[in-house]
């Protein structure tokens, strides 16, 4: 028996390929097609293999989705039997895979059917549990769409209003907003109108709560759905495991609204290179698709100039040197553009006709407007390193450089790069300023369809021109990325004083040391980054509002909310951004926490009689936790009652202090242990909590702590 598709894995009965006919169709018809056709034994072994690792993985990731279901089984019992059943069926593909025997093509079809449909069960049950736990919107961008969408129901025009009141409608955290370069948050909506347009139908119906999660949820399960129908059989497989893979879920339910544009951009760019030679209905989808995924985000946009420069050059040589063949070429790549563009500006045309600047300025926010450098692309050295941050406009110039150096490069070579279609948007965005994880993999899932539904034979060499075209766009984006990242930062921010909330554990003020090393006077705006995040402004007191070229001053950041609020666990750093000129500075990496305590034991699990000592030894451990050897560090060890009533101090005795002293201070060994004696005085209903802590001996904020430990005080028996 084989699993779960027979003709993926028999050579005897292997699938034919679903490409168009063509005379020159070799380039992935030799990959995907039958290697017993060929009657290579090698090829048709390795071919097989490679098919039962895809299922495989299809099983595998089965198992991991009954592994995130897992934890949620003791608040929702239900649960157990779908993490049983994923478990089982996801076990049972990868054993059963292996097996030589085979199932009638039918019967491997239905089994193929319901593991994606389990998979698919296990993505929106996960997602369900994400937002009963935590049902605030993640992002700012989903929760506009959402109060756009109920503006239109209202009769108003949202490219006309503010979006401000989103943010507390669908309790957006402030660190889910997007902000300018001098911290005001934007609050005017940036997306084309068919991202809230979307939302209207559901609206209509009654379906308010969690909606616009909701739609990217079931958006998403319609993108794994169509990649797996469009990618030839062989590859299926892949749509369950790149659909399941963490980035993708956690976008999806996150509140990144780029779910919504990947199942049309799917089905927009499968076979795109037909739309020539195909007539009717099937000529028109490729196109309409496209125009309808542009009309959700901007990201779809970066496909279109790829996809209709390929399409004109297929056009031309299919004329064969023809003298009509630029004429011909030129007709069909404009019914493509004007199909494509007809699609974008329907839903968007009633906004465009009512109000066409505020819907033009919208529209354009994400590119235009000075919005805060952020992402995992090239602008990661500027806001981590310090490298470079002297101009974030030439991060816009490197972005532009490498779009032009590389659909140039596109069309020169054509068609050696036409598999990478798709694809080469996503490395154009790896250079602007705002170059987020989203742009650089939503792509991914319609540049795979792409690669292998398009015809890529017909390769001829690369002409001498041709390279020189590929060379002079490589120069240019190194000219233009040592460009960015030699602009240095106009500011030099040093880190030189921190208060924390102390047993919160969060750093809630901030001082800094600011120089302006440049020539021009800077109006400096400061927030802090974490995580790899940056969080609501701070405010700045203490120093002007603007620095004098030459000049230093001392300001005190304060954290505008808890949110914004950096853990004292992990480093952080201050990022200075200018709005004019654009520019962002940071300080050096700060880390509160160098060691932290841990208590031995960990755990006292008897109830210990009033009167009797209990030893506990606090070590100096270092981030691995490796006990570290310095002797004279003073350990602080307090003790509190958590009580249903609130909080209640303690009454045992530490070491030779008074009942209910806290905190009391041990000097460690020169084995880096404090040893601290705890004595009981009188039985409670509640347990006392112990908590060992450091204190810098320069900015006297508490940090590292331990592990706390409760015990029990009651009679003796």
């Amino acid at each position: 028996m084989r699993w779960p598709d027979t003709e993926l894995l028999s050579p005897r009965s292997a699938h034919r390929p679903q490409e168009r006919p063509s005379a020159a169709g070799s380039g992935h018809r030799q990959l995907l097609d039958s290697p017993a056709d060929r009657g290579d034994r090698s090829t048709r072994a390795a071919w097989s293999t490679g098919l039962k690792v895809a299922w495989s993985l299809a099983g595998l990731t089965l198992v991991l989705w009954s592994l995130r279901l897992f934890g949620y089984v003791d608040e929702h019992p239900f649960l157990t039997v779908p993490e049983v059943l994923l478990v089982a069926w996801g076990l049972a593909t990868i054993v059963v895979t292996w097996r030589p025997r085979q199932v009638s093509r039918p019967v491997a079809r239905v089994l193929a059917a319901l593991t994606l449909a389990l998979a698919l069960a296990g993505f929106v049950t996960w997602s369900v549990l994400q937002v009963l736990h935590a049902p605030a919107y993640g992002t700012d961008e989903i929760a506009f769409d959402q109060y756009a969408a109920s503006l239109v129901r209202q009769g108003f025009n949202p490219y006309t209003h503010s979006m401000a009141p989103a943010f507390s409608q669908f309790h957006v955290s402030p660190d889910g907003y997007t902000f300018l370069l001098d911290g005001r948050p934007v609050t005017s909506l940036s997306y084309p109108a068919l991202s809230f347009l979307a939302y209207v139908p559901f609206l209509a119906l009654g379906w308010s709560t969690q909606l616009a999660v909701g739609i990217n949820v079931l958006a998403w399960a319609a993108s794994i759905v169509v990649l797996f129908l469009l990618l030839p059989r062989p590859l299926r497989p892949l749509a369950i495991v790149v659909g399941s893979l963490s980035v993708y879920v956690s976008y999806a339910v996150g509140g990144v609204t780029d779910a919504l544009f990947v199942p049309l951009l799917v089905g927009a760019v499968y076979r795109w290179d037909s739309f020539a030679s195909e007539r009717g209905p099937a000529a028109w989808r490729g196109p309409l698709l496209l125009g309808l995924a542009m009309a959700v985000k901007q990201t779809p946009w970066l496909v279109l100039p790829f996809l209709a420069g390929g399409i004109a050059l297929d056009a031309y040589r299919g004329h064969g040197g023809h003298p009509d063949a630029a004429s011909a070429a030129a007709k069909v790549t404009a019914r493509y553009l004007a199909i494509a563009l007809a699609a974008f500006l329907a839903p968007n045309l009633p906004f465009l006709v009512a109000a066409p600047r505020p819907w033009l300025s919208g529209i354009l926010t994400p590119v235009a407007s000075h919005t805060v450098p952020a992402g995992q692309g090239l602008v990661g050295l500027s806001l981590f390193l310090g490298v470079g941050g002297g101009s974030l406009g030439a991060y816009t110039l490197a972005l532009v450089v490498a779009f032009c150096a590389l659909w140039a490069s596109y069309l020169a070579t054509y068609p050696r790069m036409k598999a990478w279609a798709v694809l080469l948007p996503s490395l154009v965005l790896f250079f602007g300023a705002r170059s987020f994880g989203s742009y650089l993999v939503m792509l991914l899932p319609a540049a795979m369809v792409a690669a292998f539904s398009v015809d890529l034979s017909g390769n001829q060499p690369v002409s001498p021109r041709a390279w020189l075209c590929v060379g002079a766009g490589a120069l240019a984006c190194l000219a233009a990325v040592v460009h960015a990242l030699a602009a240095r930062p106009p500011l030099e921010v040093r880190i030189d004083a921190v208060h924390t909330t102390g047993q919160l554990a969060t750093v809630v003020e901030v001082g800094v040391r600011v120089t302006n090393a440049s020539a021009h006077a800077q109006r400096p705006a400061f927030t802090v980054e974490s995580g790899g995040q940056v969080s609501a402004f701070w405010l700045a007191t203490g120093g002007p509002a603007t620095l004098a070229p030459g000049a230093s001053a001392q300001y005190t950041l304060l954290a505008p909310n808890f949110f914004a609020q950096p853990p004292i666990t992990g480093g952080f750093q201050v990022v200075a951004f200018t709005a004019s000129p654009a520019t962002v500075s940071r300080s050096g990496a700060y880390l509160p926490t160098s060691l932290h305590v841990g208590l031995v034991p960990n755990a006292v699990n008897r109830v210990v009689p009033v009167g009797q000592e209990v030893v506990v030894r606090a070590e100096l451990l270092d981030n691995l936790d490796r006990r570290v050897a310095v002797a004279g560090e003073p350990v602080y060890l307090g003790q509190v009652i958590y009580s249903q009533q609130g909080l209640v101090f303690g009454e045992a005795v530490i070491n030779q202090g008074q009942v209910g002293q806290t905190p009391v201070v041990a000097y460690t060994d020169s084995r880096g242990v404090a040893t601290f004696t705890i004595r009981g005085t009188r039985p409670s209903r509640d347990p006392v909590y112990f908590e060992a802590n450091l204190v810098n001996p320069y900015h006297y904020y508490p940090y590292g702590y331990s592990e706390i430990l409760p015990i029990r005080f009651g009679t003796a028996q």
